[in-house]
């Protein structure tokens, strides 16, 4: 067993916390891989969950050659304690929103 890298036949997945920022925003983050960290691109709007391929980035398959495939599972990570502006900006930006992410739940309730 390894701290974070779960292996899967010849594919690796991995969970990365990212911030609100990179998630919402995009960027490019560190991914530690087997062979080493590199650098992946985050999509703009991901959520927990979002789950992104590294080709090639897996372990190797000694019989045919092929390397698997690194997965890199993203979690959303808020900060221990939020600062003041983190909680202003959110009170704002939820201020007369509708969004409601368990909507479709609501047959169930």
């Amino acid at each position: 067993p390894h701290a974070f890298f779960q292996p899967r036949d010849n594919d690796i997945h991995v969970e990365l916390p990212v911030t609100v920022t990179e998630a919402a925003l995009g960027g490019k983050v560190k991914v530690p891989t087997v062979a080493g960290a590199v650098m992946l691109n985050v999509p703009a709007g991901s959520n927990t969950g979002t789950s992104l391929r590294l080709k090639g980035r897996g372990l190797l398959d000694r019989k045919s050659g092929q390397r698997g495939d690194q997965y890199v599972k993203l979690k959303v990570v808020l900060p221990e304690t939020p600062d003041e502006k983190l909680k202003e900006f959110l009170a704002g930006w939820e201020a007369g929103r509708s969004y409601d992410p368990r909507k479709e739940m609501e047959q169930f309730t």
